[in-house]
């Protein structure tokens, strides 16, 4: 799914993307001569946000699909950001050692089932001392517009697995995550990157970009425009019900010491 939605994933419209990956490099505080690994880099935001805020510092960005990977690197040339470079690795295969100062993950460690396992991962490419990020939405962002989409994805014959991000999409969750992983005394920042859509179209542009493209392509030819006509009468009808057009997306920063 993430090969194919890598061309249009840094859409505008995922304005939160960036806004998350500013705010993930200020808690990161990386410094030159440090090194930093961002997991689940996607099409690099977090990373090469690593590597501008910090020139004499190296960034590693690893994922496993190579689609994205391509946008990433393409990013750091254009950037002119050579303290920058990107790896194809699963959370399974990290086998860096004990190497990095900073280790992050974006929206990425939902992901997976096994999340302790996971952080436990992350954090062995980490120095003592180092530090260990991660983020992820808050309860309720993207609601009610996701609501509707998979309320109606639903009705036209789908079963929607649970949103993942929900595993975690608390403080207490997310503290709770660290300490299993053996990372006691994790901060939580919560962000609030919600914005106004212009209209209904905007949503889709959400849709259809990001997380969701996989469930729409399981639409049969016939299902796939009559899916969108209903899901965005639905969402104009909710826009207006609720006296504005704002955007729910608030964002969770936990930051830990290993």
């Amino acid at each position: 799914m993430f090969d194919t939605v890598a061309a249009g994933y840094d859409h505008p419209g995922s304005r939160w993307f960036d806004q998350t990956a500013q705010a993930v490099a200020s808690a990161a505080a990386l410094v030159d001569g440090e090194q930093a690994l961002d997991v689940a880099t996607g099409t690099g935001k977090v990373a090469l946000a690593l590597a501008g805020s910090a020139p004499g510092a190296q960034v590693v960005g690893a994922d496993l699909s190579e689609g994205m990977l391509a946008q990433a690197r393409r990013k750091a040339e254009a950037a002119s950001l050579d303290n920058a470079e990107f790896v194809q690795s699963s959370f399974e295969r990290l086998a860096f050692g004990e190497r990095f100062d900073v280790v992050t993950c974006s929206f990425g460690i939902f992901f997976v089932q096994e999340m302790t396992e996971a952080l436990r991962r992350f954090s062995a490419q980490a120095k003592e001392g180092g530090r260990i990020i991660l983020s992820t939405f808050s309860l309720g962002s993207f609601s009610p517009l996701s609501d509707a989409f998979i309320r109606l994805y639903g009705e036209f014959g789908f079963e929607a697995a649970p949103r993942p991000w929900l595993r975690v999409g608390s403080a207490e969750l997310l503290t709770g995550l660290y300490e299993q992983a053996g990372l006691g005394g994790a901060r939580v920042v919560e962000h609030d990157f919600g914005f106004e859509l212009r209209d209904e179209n905007a949503w889709w542009e959400i849709v259809y970009n990001a997380g969701y493209r996989g469930m729409l392509e399981q639409l049969s030819e016939e299902q796939a425009p009559r899916f969108k006509k209903q899901h965005l009468s639905d969402v104009r009808e909710r826009l207006a019900a609720q006296g504005g057009s704002r955007l729910d997306i608030r964002v969770l920063i936990a930051h830990a010491v290993k």
